[in-house]
């Protein structure tokens, strides 16, 4: 039994050190994924299990794998209680402690351990334990919101679901360190005057196209976790279908492409503060502050529009006055113990 302490840096030196990590991270992957069995995960079923950053981080290769036609799915564990029936051949346990009881709950639905694989940060973990298949971080350093490790973990799922549909797009991902560090300084002075007009918004609405949904997802929770300011996310269609009628004390972030390019017009006539974050070339509405991130895959470009996320919690943190580092709620029984 090994108990290991994790070492916090501050949120904002998280972010600063992602490149870093996504560099070391990709050659990593390659090694690991070619030491994999592909062909079972190729023909199989597979069950992702996170929950927190873990979980929204899977919307978006889950997304990629039903696009080219595999069966994935994606839970928290919490809605598969004990006597749930096997619903998938592999089950992929995501954990930054790997101590998470959800999402090892939801690993051990899959009763033969070689067809469990986990990726976890922490080494020696009650999740590592129970997989005959591991991709281990060895103990990244992070901060407490995660940055980092969330980063890491983006890339060891999108070149999964690469080599599970295919082949990598080695060009995607052997660029996205430089292109995160040519992010952060165009992206920072349109968030700062986006996060200005935050001061006393009633919510902040997340929404994103389908293959965008870990972003939207993964900056509704910094912010409700870091400024501690209420915040929602959603796909763009199911935000459609009444979601938008609370519109007023709201600010909005848009991740998508024409539809959201749309959807950022229709909500500005109701003057309200839209950041829009598109691949989509072409007149934006007045008003509305946008970062353009070039046209490319879903998962890599996942990092990118996390990025931007990132950024805004720092951002609206420092105009409220809010500790990021500091959380508020005890989180009694989120973990296990060794």
């Amino acid at each position: 039994m090994h108990r290991h302490q994790e070492i916090l840096i501050p949120f904002q030196e998280g972010i600063d050190a992602q490149a870093s990590a996504v560099e070391v991270t990709y050659k990593k992957t390659l090694r690991w994924l070619a030491s994999l069995n592909i062909s079972s995960l190729q023909t199989s079923r597979l069950m992702f299990a996170g929950i927190g950053a873990s979980y929204a981080v899977l919307a978006t290769p889950v997304y990629r794998l039903r696009e080219e036609g595999h069966h994935a799915f994606r839970t928290h564990g919490d809605d598969m209680p004990i006597g749930s029936p096997l619903l998938a051949d592999w089950y992929i346990g995501v954990s930054q402690s790997g101590r998470s009881p959800e999402v090892v709950q939801a690993v051990q639905h899959q009763r033969d351990p070689y067809y469990r694989l986990s990726i976890v940060n922490q080494p020696d973990s009650p999740l590592e334990r129970l997989c005959k298949t591991s991709y281990c971080f060895d103990g990244l350093i992070d901060s407490g919101m995660s940055s980092v490790v969330v980063a890491a973990t983006t890339v060891v799922l999108g070149m999964l679901s690469d080599l599970v549909v295919g082949s990598i797009n080695m060009p995607a991902w052997d660029g996205l360190a430089q292109q995160l560090r040519e992010l952060q300084p165009r992206a920072q002075p349109i968030v700062s005057r986006f996060a200005s007009q935050l001061r006393n918004v009633g919510c902040v609405d997340f929404t994103a196209r389908a293959s965008s949904l870990s972003a939207a997802e993964q900056g509704a929770l910094l912010l409700r976790e870091g400024p501690k300011v209420p915040a929602m996310a959603s796909s763009t269609r199911n935000y459609l279908h009444g979601m938008t009628d609370s519109v007023g004390n709201t600010a909005h972030v848009i991740i998508g492409g024409e539809r959201e390019v749309l959807l950022a017009k229709q909500l500005r006539a109701f003057h309200v503060p839209v950041l829009l974050v598109t691949d989509f070339k072409g007149e934006y509405p007045t008003g509305t502050d946008v970062i353009y991130i070039p046209s490319m895959p879903a998962c890599p470009r996942s990092l990118l529009e996390i990025l931007v996320m990132e950024i805004l919690a720092v951002e609206l943190a420092s105009i409220r006055g809010t500790d990021i580092n500091a959380g508020i709620m005890a989180r009694i029984d989120t973990k296990m113990t060794d």
